[in-house]
């Protein structure tokens, strides 16, 4: 992820300390092989680009003050990429690209400035040059290899090139280190559950099964693949596997058990097991804890049962469990059992209520913050897999604050 722009100017600061530091110690030994002659100018002048909040002509002079060599290659890199974090990314390509033509480098040296040339073709939206550019870095030693692997993913991610990209996730597993395994592992699970979108949508379920258990393979926690079973198993007309594979979404991951209620409800009616699906319903309102689980319960209670029912199961639990969501329900199912102007009061409130919650987001990533109105197995914000979670919508009031209505 990209650092604040405070920590850039700090860095920049760092850089002109060092320069300054440079330029006195070649005005006393009147030689240093890293700097041009003109550093001393040069750096009181970018100096004064950055005291006048001036970064991106600080950094062009910084650039010019140092000479191209082993020497100041990590200072030519660091600028490059201030250039990219700070938007420009043409300059950082550039930039890049005169240290490529200046063959001063050894082979290892010339793969580091690549794989930040790689990243700013990324930033720039240049996916193609990316891809080819990283084809040269597969004899790359280990280390930056596995550095190339990672962008590699990223661009055909951004490419939806789901087969090129679990051919490198394959290669990347082999030379991660132990503490990357897992989170490689999500990725490709993800990818293949991708593969297995392409084959729902073209009405090839052999593909989808396929890729589904080639995904438990990789990583048998994934949610998303039992949710995928679940509809696989639904149009293959088996409703009890279906069930069966829509139940371990709660036991992986009990906040997205609300995503398989639905799906789960409507194979339970399917397999005639009806006679457990009020007893499925309130033991996943138990699990998890989640507000959202709870009104599937009223739900169904209230198709089997009829809606009084499922109103005298819901205002204990919204007691137990205050939230936006539970209050809302119970206000809808309210309405029908009040005269005809408490009803006109309870349908505008309850109105509101539910258009404030249609325009709340119901989804964060665990991992940046970032929030939606809709699932997203990739997160917009920071392109990390199976990190976007259901919110939980529950008031932060005391349990005794709220009193059951009569």
């Amino acid at each position: 992820m990209e650092q604040p722009a405070s920590v850039f100017s700090f860095l920049l600061v760092l850089i002109a300390i060092g320069l300054a530091w440079l330029a006195g110690y070649r005005s006393r030994f009147h030689h240093f092989p890293g700097l041009k002659r003109s550093t001393q100018q040069d750096y009181f002048v970018g100096l004064n680009y950055l005291l006048n909040d001036e970064p991106d002509d600080a950094i062009d002079i910084f650039i010019e003050a140092l000479e191209v060599n082993s020497d100041t290659l990590a200072t030519h890199l660091a600028l490059g990429t201030l250039l990219r974090r700070r938007g420009k990314v043409d300059r950082s390509i550039a930039h890049y690209q005169q240290l490529l033509d200046s063959a001063a480098f050894s082979g290892r040296e010339q793969y580091e400035i690549k794989i930040q040339l790689v990243r700013s073709y990324i930033a720039a939206g240049l996916l193609d040059r990316s891809e080819r550019l990283l084809e040269e870095l597969v004899k790359a030693p280990p280390a930056i290899r596995e550095i190339a692997l990672g962008l590699a993913i990223s661009v055909f991610q951004k490419e939806k090139e789901w087969v090129k990209a679990l051919a490198a996730a394959s290669e990347l597993l082999q030379i991660c280190s132990s503490h990357k395994r897992s989170e490689i592992q999500l990725q490709a699970s993800h990818f293949h559950c991708e593969l297995a979108e392409v084959g729902l949508r073209s009405g090839n379920l052999e593909v989808v099964r396929e890729e589904l258990r080639n995904a438990i393979q990789i990583c048998r926690h994934n949610v998303r693949i039992y949710l995928m079973q679940g509809k696989l198993e639904s149009l293959a007309g088996s409703p009890k596997e279906a069930v069966r594979a829509l139940l371990k979404v709660g036991q992986f991951d009990p906040s997205f058990a609300h995503e398989a209620a639905n799906d789960l409800r409507i194979n339970l009616l399917k397999s005639g097991m009806d006679k457990q699906m009020s007893g499925l319903m309130e033991e996943k309102a138990e699990f998890g804890n989640e507000s959202r689980q709870i009104l599937d319960s009223v739900a169904g209670i209230a198709r089997q049962q009829g809606e009084d029912e499922a109103l005298n199961f819901l205002l204990p639990q919204l007691k137990i469990r205050p939230s936006l969501s539970l209050l809302a329900q119970s206000l809808s199912l309210s309405v029908k059992q009040d005269s005809k102007m408490q009803s006109r009061v309870l349908e505008l409130g309850s109105s509101l209520l539910v258009q404030h919650l249609l325009n709340s987001p119901h989804y964060r990533c665990e991992n940046c913050g970032f929030e939606l109105r809709s699932m997203h197995w990739l997160c917009p914000g920071c392109s990390r897999w199976g990190l976007v979670k259901p919110l939980d919508d529950r008031i932060s009031y005391s349990h005794e604050d709220l009193s059951t209505p009569s």
